[in-house]
């Protein structure tokens, strides 16, 4: 958690966004040690993208839906991508500002998942688990490499430590009905599988098998859940209680425990919000922190704090409003990036232009962080200051290396 905090908290002149008037930069903005932007608007052209039109018949960048964030940053996997680019592209992301650099066919389909923590495998909802630097290489000819896990709608999955070298753990969560009508898909019980991979055979050497989670709950929770998600190191999980005997229907957080199909609850929010996703685990031994899309904005939940933070940008100028599509992701480094609309209109309200894209944030320098801050200046420490551009660049490398990719 203060992984930011010894670089940061002695460099008086840290950019921290807009609403912070006065300061001097100590170091020039495009250092190493230099603060992230506090929020940067990516937009994504109809030359990437392709076309579609708007419910206003207005004509804007085909934007999709359902994304999911690599660690680094960098590539965006997002279901319903429009006619140019199939169900399933990935987005190539800049580093800090521009455009969308470019996009990749694959040969997913809609609701595609990756295998977080590592991005070693992006699974079909068939179970199939492709390679990713296949799909960067092969687009659309890429095949698949084994099938297993979990399957189907909202399935999820996370990437864990095997017994011996060259053998990893894959933990998918979803619930046994995701195939279901309209009135049950979305909800059911809580359900794991826990595949044992070869990953220079790439082949499935171990198969737990659909395991069922929270039954221990029922009297508590009910039995049926909605919008789970699995914690980066697949380690926790997150889901909402439909019919909960006791208190409100909002997000739980759980612990999957030694066992692997534990129910041990860690957390619950007091408050609506939308799908959750966790983000890397921090050194300090505290859970990773949050995200969620509520009502048209990502929110942010420390887990340090117990508290959310709205991450809207103040507007650039009268008329504008940045608006979420879908939940976010975390990157390892701390920001948090989400697909989002930028509408621009004149001062009456009028004359609206829409710009598609995925906006980069840093929880730490937002509205809502800075103004806790100078409440608790006590407390402050307990947050990093800010993600330094190093931060960003160094995971770059890490996952590039990873992966085969060039810078």
């Amino acid at each position: 958690m203060k992984r930011c905090l010894a670089r940061c908290a002695g460099a008086i002149g840290l950019v921290l966004g807009a609403g912070s008037p006065g300061l001097a930069l100590a170091v020039a903005p495009d250092s190493p040690q230099a603060c992230i932007a506090p929020s940067t608007f990516v937009e994504l052209t109809g030359q990437v993208a392709g076309t579609s039109r708007d419910a206003a018949g207005r004509t804007v960048a085909a934007l999709g839906s359902y994304e999911r964030i690599s660690p680094d940053g960098r590539f965006v996997l997002r279901s319903y991508s429009g006619a140019q680019l199939g169900n399933v592209s990935l987005m190539e992301l800049p580093a800090f500002a521009g455009t969308v650099v470019r996009g990749y066919r694959t040969p997913l389909s809609n609701e595609a998942f990756p295998v977080q923590g590592s991005w070693r495998y992006l699974v079909d909802m068939t179970g199939e688990h492709y390679r990713l630097g296949d799909i960067l290489q092969q687009q659309g000819k890429a095949r698949p490499l084994f099938r297993g896990g979990m399957t189907g709608f909202y399935a999820a999955a996370a990437e864990l430590p095997g017994s011996r070298p060259g053998e990893i753990r894959i933990r998918s969560f979803s619930w046994p009905n995701a195939g279901g009508d309209d009135e049950t898909q979305g909800q059911g019980a809580l359900s794991v599988r826990t595949l044992t991979v070869d990953t220079q055979q790439h082949r499935v050497t171990g198969d737990t098998g659909i395991q069922y989670l929270c039954r221990d709950r029922v009297r508590v929770d009910g039995n049926m859940y909605a919008l789970p998600m699995i914690s980066v190191d697949g380690t926790e999980y997150a889901a909402m209680p439909q019919m909960p005997v006791q208190g409100k229907p909002t997000m739980r957080v759980f612990g999957f425990g030694e066992s692997g199909k534990g129910c041990e609850l860690r957390d619950a929010f007091a408050h609506a919000s939308g799908k959750t996703v966790f983000g890397f685990p921090h050194q300090n031994g505290e859970g990773a922190d949050l995200a969620y899309e509520y009502r048209g904005q990502i929110w942010w939940y420390s887990r340090a704090l117990k508290q959310a933070f709205n991450l809207a940008p103040p507007p650039a100028r009268a008329g504008e409003r940045l608006m979420a599509s879908a939940f976010p992701g975390i990157t390892r480094d701390g920001r948090v990036i989400y697909a989002s609309t930028l509408r621009q209109c004149d001062a009456a309200g009028g004359n609206c232009t829409d710009r598609v894209g995925y906006t980069i944030a840093d929880p730490y320098q937002s509205a809502g962080v800075r103004a806790w801050r100078q409440q608790h200046p006590g407390q402050a420490a307990a947050l990093p200051r800010c993600v330094q551009r190093q931060d960003v660049l160094r995971e770059r490398a890490g996952f590039g290396g990873l992966h085969g990719l060039t810078p």
